[in-house]
């Protein structure tokens, strides 16, 4: 059990090193109107950082060591594996920015089933409907009309490790199609955007008596959406996907046979990388993301291509030292 724990610490740790060290290149074209002081942090398909569930919602998106429910794919898979029930599902449906606009939504559909007694599996689904978009040209001349939408489709699988221990890894399948019908300034065509990602959770919980009373104290990490980049264009304009770091604690206490008290808190990293400054300009001050010539190269830029290899192989060992760990229960 210290080995699993050690290991699970050492895989936190050296992830969110590489999460706040690596930086990445900023695009080459400037979007109208952007300031160029500013370093903004964006990320292709954020609707997949946004809270499924009316419950998390409420407890302002905190869900990494929560009590474990269907939507637990979402928060940490590694909960799946604590659930009573041997079948659950759950479902939602959100009309989003609904004072504004009256045709955008997003949909959530999750369920699990436990295998045995110590593992389970997950299935989610995502969709988000943007609504029809009337395009126009800069004059204001109407062009055609589009209609944005995305999905993902994730599937976990959950292990208890122990009484009190377990692990759980997603595989996620992400559909953009928000540029389908559309040219660039360039002339390229738009395209849908294709691309996988990955989850790994890990969750504690252990019973105790506090005060005389019953409760529970329970501890989660997740790592959300680890893969590669999204584009609409072409390669040399290929955005981040927003990999999330979460960690958090929860602390129930039973008040009676029906009534329970909790008290959660999550820490959030996002592990995007903020455009780094090459150079500035010498007469403006403003930053140069791409100096005149031959592009300046820095050790940012060894950090953001090695970042995602050296994932894969922290948590290839990560589960190699759980596999381990779990034959010798």
């Amino acid at each position: 059990m210290k080995y699993i724990i050690r290991n699970s610490f050492i895989l936190g740790v050296a992830l969110l090193s590489l999460g706040i060290s690596q930086r990445a290149l900023a695009q080459a074209q400037v979007i109208l109107g952007q300031d160029e002081s500013r370093r903004v942090i964006t990320t292709a398909v954020p609707f997949l950082a946004i809270t499924p569930d009316a419950r998390a919602s409420g407890w302002g998106d905190g869900g990494v060591a929560t009590a474990p429910d269907a939507n637990a794919t979402h928060w940490n898979p590694a909960k799946l594996a604590y659930l009573e029930p041997s079948f659950g599902i759950s479902g939602s449906f959100t009309p989003w920015l609904s004072k504004v606009i009256n045709d955008m939504s997003i949909s959530y559909l999750s369920a699990y089933k436990k295998i045995n007694q110590q593992q389970a599996l997950g299935f989610s689904m995502r969709y988000f409907d943007l609504g029809d978009i009337q395009l126009t040209d800069r004059q204001g001349n109407l062009l055609n009309l589009v209609s944005p939408r995305e999905f993902s489709l994730a599937a976990t699988f959950a292990l208890q490790l122990g009484e009190n221990l377990s692990a759980g890894l997603t595989g996620r399948f992400i559909h953009s199609n928000l540029l389908s019908g559309t040219t660039s300034a360039g002339g390229n065509d738009g395209q849908a955007g294709i691309t996988g990602a990955a989850d790994v959770g890990i969750y504690y919980t252990k019973d105790i008596v506090f005060n005389g009373r019953e409760g529970n104290w329970a501890f989660g990490a997740n790592i959300s959406n680890i893969g590669a980049k999204i584009t609409y264009l072409s390669e040399d304009q290929a955005d981040f996907i927003p990999t999330n770091l979460r960690l958090g604690g929860a602390f129930t206490t039973y008040l009676d046979p029906y009534n329970k008290l909790t008290f959660a808190l999550d820490f959030n990293k996002l592990l995007v990388p903020t455009p780094p400054v090459y150079e500035r300009d010498s007469i403006t001050g403003g930053i140069v993301f791409y100096p005149t010539g031959s592009r300046v190269f820095c050790v940012e830029e060894i950090l953001t291509a090695a970042y995602y290899p050296v994932c894969s192989v922290l948590l290839l060992m990560l589960l190699t030292a759980l596999v381990r760990s779990y034959r010798k229960l």
